[in-house]
């Protein structure tokens, strides 16, 4: 027997250090089962959303081969008000409903009721309903609702005709099971009324909004995770909750003059910057890269090593790839995770240094700090302005009063019209909660 043999005994023959070495192996036993049955509970409740599209699929397919009749019904219908021990009547909420029940998720998950404006209240109070104006990325096995007289309209009224559930998704559509939709018929509703399948844009105006039942992604909350959520919206489309993989590699070789990358689209020197952040997290990394574009990348490391001036810098298509590369590694999706909540909240202490209390108005000028400079709040960025972007904001003003003074908007073409409404928007259905999180705290990412 080896000495460290002897030693490993005489250990274990001692009752105190004997109990110490089980409670340790128990501990990391648990630790195992806690982290991998968490895992596996998120895994199955984001598989019971695609799981309820999977029900919705499987319902259509039936009725496209089969008639009430056959099953001693009325109509499609009555399987599922029955199903909830309603009468027949409008069912699109009962079929939806059931598609949850059936899949696992219940009514507290998906907020489920059988009217859908009640429905949309309930998601709303959950801070799970995402108005299709604002930006929202729908996700397979969410419920979508419909307001046939267009988005202006629920945007006035939250008033919800229809639901279905989405069952795909791709570039621009949605497909869409629902119950209770008509195929031209004017005739007792209840007899001719269907479970049916058809793909629409994910523009399509009649689209009023979602329940993030089952979304894969939590979105963030506190001021500085919302500041960023609308400034990424705003630069490359996808809220930072939302952003793939591919999004941290943004690269415009002319952004009205200079070139502009990542998800905040820094431009110019700040460019530049946030490669030399993702070149301290990582040389090798980003040297790698480099080596791999040749003359284009050494240029480009030339650049992120030296004294390099950015500010008119327009690259070629060789280098853009160079550096779509950099910003796709580990070290460049680093630094732009820590540089965008940096950013956010050095807006927000300018916002709040010049007098602004509300949340909602701060993240709206959070985000014309990001595409104006820091010095918008009284520099005349207007060739022929005589103010700055924010010049005159004060602590008593709203979201509304900020938004309705039109600021950020040149006096005389009205510019960045869609960039301000839509996130005039998407802030009045933010609920309070949404500001209040540690995220409030200045970051210390690295």
């Amino acid at each position: 027997m080896t000495t460290a043999a002897k030693f490993f005994i005489m250990l274990l023959s001692n009752k105190k250090v004997r109990n110490t070495i089980i409670g340790v192996v128990v501990g990391i036993a648990l630790l195992f089962i806690m982290i991998v049955g968490g895992v596996y509970i998120y895994e199955q409740y984001n598989n019971s959303a695609v799981e309820a599209a999977n029900i919705a699929v499987r319902e259509y397919n039936y009725w496209q081969s089969h008639s009430p009749s056959d099953d001693g019904l009325s109509c499609q219908g009555e399987k599922y008000c029955t199903y909830f021990s309603y009468p027949v009547t409008d069912w699109c909420c009962f079929f939806a409903g059931y598609c949850y029940r059936e899949s696992g998720i219940n009514d507290d998950e998906s907020g489920y009721a059988p009217v859908t404006n009640t429905w949309t209240a309930n998601l709303e109070s959950m801070g799970k309903l995402k108005t299709a104006s604002s930006g929202y990325t729908p996700q397979v096995g969410n419920p979508v609702f419909f307001n046939y007289d267009g988005r202006a309209n629920y945007a006035a009224t939250n008033f919800v005709a229809h639901v279905g559930v989405v069952v795909e998704v791709a570039d621009g559509t949605i497909t869409v099971i629902a119950g209770n939709e008509y195929r031209g018929e004017t005739s007792n509703w209840a007899s001719v009324s269907y479970v049916n399948k058809y793909t629409i844009s994910k523009d399509n105006y009649t689209i009023a909004c979602y329940g993030a039942v089952g979304s894969s992604m939590t979105v963030s909350t506190g001021l500085n995770a919302t500041a960023r959520n609308v400034i990424c919206h705003n630069e490359i489309g996808v809220l930072y909750d939302e952003i793939s993989s591919d999004n941290y590699g943004s690269v415009i070789a002319n952004d009205n003059g200079a070139i502009s990358i990542g998800v905040y689209g820094w431009h110019g020197n700040k460019a530049l910057s946030l490669l030399q952040k993702a070149y301290q997290n990582n040389s090798s990394e980003i040297t790698s890269i480099a080596a791999s574009y040749s003359s284009s990348g050494q240029s480009v490391l030339s650049a992120i090593r030296g004294n390099a001036n950015w500010s008119n810098y327009i690259p070629n298509q060789s280098v853009c790839s160079c550096i779509r590369a950099m910003l796709l590694t580990d070290a460049g999706k680093q630094a732009q995770d820590s540089t965008s909540l940096e950013d956010a909240q050095q807006y927000i202490n300018i916002c709040t240094d010049n007098g602004l209390t509300d949340n909602k108005a701060i993240v709206y000028c959070c985000d014309i700090l990001n595409q104006w400079g820091t010095a918008s709040f009284n520099a005349n960025v207007y060739g022929s302005g005589s103010h700055g972007v924010l010049h005159g904001v004060t602590s008593n003003m709203s979201l509304d009063d900020i938004y309705n003074s039109r600021r950020a908007w040149s006096d005389s073409n009205y510019n960045y019209y869609s960039r301000r409404t839509w996130t005039y928007n998407y802030l009045k259905e933010l609920p309070d909660s949404a500001f209040s999180s540690i995220a409030n705290e200045t970051s210390t990412a690295n």
